[in-house]
């Protein structure tokens, strides 16, 4: 017997409502939520879709599902230096099978405490794949917001954390591989830098979440800039772990530069804000390497690139694109 589109909402999804944050004046259950933002702070709202087999791989997991897509979406507000406010969902199911939304509101319920975002509302319809939008709401005191386009030329260019391993993970699951726990969990649960951007207001010059690959998105700060950068290849060979687990130095690099799905973020910053970041690295316990230096001339130059690579190679594998 199929489950009727009320019936999935009362079993599933709305238990998860009964955990609201301070500032949920109304949840979830009437024509729209009401929220109360704190004193002081302005908005920051984002939408992400997600579909089958372009986002996540065709037949995973719910679980698999909530995490890597809700943890996407809170990313663009960590990337803002943002605190989260609440969250709204729209799933399109293609059958609704009870042990795959179990596994999807299971994983929810963890992740919607941990990161502090109420689900306040969403929407749940039949369709011929399976997608799911998730409208994501912080707040940032008024003014403190970081954006894509603040940066000048002469600053330091950072990445956090291990950009490359979610991507090498990826591609020996899809080859049929099992990867080392401590390399999956990047793929299975990624952890938006949250803490990190609410940190990084006033330090950060400008600043984008790593969606597409580390050097896609430093692309996208760099045209929002107008600037170039010469970036230091050595300095990204600093991951022991994604070192060894890939073919080659090389082939090291290339997901360090070119895999998607890391959702760390990549930032500017002035040369005299080096010693407050070195000190918020200790206190994260997160790594944030600087990777290369902003520079006046348009383009991206490489230092001490490993050998079989080139710049151009580099260049061309930068980032997904949904209409190539």
């Amino acid at each position: 017997m199929s489950l009727s589109e009320f019936e999935i909402i009362d079993r599933y999804f709305t238990p998860l409502g009964q955990w609201q944050g301070l500032h949920t004046v109304l949840g979830p259950g009437d024509d729209c939520a009401v929220l109360s933002p704190p004193m002081g702070h302005q908005l920051c709202v984002s939408s992400d879709t997600f579909i089958e087999g372009v986002h996540f791989p065709v037949g995973a997991e719910g679980a698999l599902v909530a995490r890597r897509t809700l943890a996407a979406a809170v990313s663009d507000l960590a990337a803002m230096g943002s605190e989260p406010l609440a969250v709204t969902g729209a799933l399109t199911l293609v059958v609704a099978l009870p042990d795959w939304l179990a596994s999807f509101s299971n994983a929810l319920s963890g992740l919607i405490t941990d990161w502090q975002l109420p689900l306040v509302g969403g929407n749940i319809s039949r369709g011929r794949e399976l997608s799911l939008t998730w409208t994501v709401i912080g707040s940032v005191p008024t003014g403190a917001y970081v954006t894509r386009s603040g940066a000048s030329a002469g600053e330091d260019i950072y990445v956090s954390g291990w950009p490359g391993r979610a991507g090498l993970a990826l591609s020996k699951i899809l080859s049929g591989q099992q990867p080392a726990a401590n390399l999956a969990k990047h793929y299975l649960a990624p952890e938006p830098r949250l803490l990190l951007g609410q940190h990084l207001r006033g330090l950060a010059s400008a600043m984008i979440d790593v969606s597409d690959g580390v050097l896609a998105d430093l692309l996208h700060l760099l045209d929002s800039s107008a600037l170039g950068a010469c970036l230091n290849a050595q300095a990204m060979a600093f991951d022991e772990l994604l070192q060894s687990t890939a073919e080659s130095p090389g082939a090291a690099l290339k997901h360090f530069l070119t895999a998607g799905d890391d959702y760390e973020l990549c930032f500017m910053a002035p040369a005299t804000a080096r010693a407050e970041i070195e000190r918020l690295s200790l206190k994260l316990s997160l790594p944030l390497t600087r990777i290369g230096v902003t520079k006046a001339e348009p383009g991206v130059a490489f230092e001490n690139l490993p050998e079989a690579v080139t710049e151009s190679a580099l260049i061309k594998a930068a980032g997904y694109r949904h209409f190539s």
